[in-house]
């Protein structure tokens, strides 16, 4: 089973082994948890499965939405906790969105977010024949200096391109109907096919240690370290995942 619920576009989806058999979106114009539960009860219904004929939960952990990104975690350490024999594991938002540009052709891609106060976070990818990993961890910056340090010719997604202007020489902006929809936001089919790979490689994540990753501090927390003196960000580690990054693939 795969959970998203880092972005706008909500979605559920179910598969038996290798196939992906089932997907459902809804949108996070409503509660995240409500659709989220009822959705994925219908998914399992209707392939007439319960709760615990579930092996895996690959949830996407953010960077994103804050409320959201924290419900879809939650939602997937309840599973794993109410049925022992769950295992999860955590997926990279960005690398779920990466995911979703296998098919486009690119040497350098960038996921970029908008972290407020003109900032972006920003995740780098590149790619080994058929697998795509992260070229760095995620960092906040600004866009000048986001453009500045990134290699070219780049290709770019993520919701933070209608937020910001990053056009620049020799980069390439897909534009679909809109910078909320695919390709730029992570889609659920994107998580469940992450997810599987990694958990045929054994990349699972105690339920303990599943946890959102935001790609900056809460803004009240912000608030009272500057107020106390405290510096720093703390966007997340490798990958925008913590615990274990998904790692190239070697021969």
């Amino acid at each position: 089973m795969a959970i998203e619920t880092s972005c706008r576009r909500g979605g559920v989806a179910l598969g038996r082994g290798e196939e992906l058999i089932a997907a459902a979106h809804f949108s996070a114009a409503a509660r995240h948890g409500t659709q989220l539960v009822s959705r994925l009860g219908e998914l399992l219904a209707e392939a007439g499965l319960g709760p615990r004929d579930v092996r895996e939960v690959y949830v996407s952990v953010g960077p994103g939405s804050f409320t959201g990104t924290r419900i879809g975690v939650t939602v997937a350490r309840m599973l794993a906790l109410a049925v022992p024999t769950v295992r999860c594991v955590a997926v990279s938002s960005p690398l779920a969105v990466a995911e979703g540009a296998r098919g486009l052709p690119w040497r350098n891609l960038a996921v970029v977010l908008d972290a407020r106060e003109g900032l972006i976070h920003a995740t780098r990818f590149t790619r080994r024949g058929e697998t795509i990993f992260p070229a760095g961890p995620g960092e906040v910056m600004s866009p000048e200096e986001f453009l500045y340090h990134s290699p070219r010719p780049l290709l770019l997604l993520g919701e933070a391109l209608g937020h910001h202007d990053l056009s620049a020489e020799a980069v390439t902006i897909p534009q679909p109907e809109a910078t909320d929809a695919p390709p730029h936001l992570p889609v659920v089919e994107s998580v469940w096919r992450v997810g599987r790979r990694r958990g045929r490689k054994g990349e699972f994540t105690e339920p303990a240690r599943l946890l959102p990753v935001y790609a900056r501090k809460p803004q009240a927390l912000r608030v009272w370290e500057q107020k106390h003196g405290i510096d720093g960000e703390t966007p997340g580690d490798d990958n925008g995942i913590r615990g274990e990054p998904d790692r190239p693939e070697t021969s």
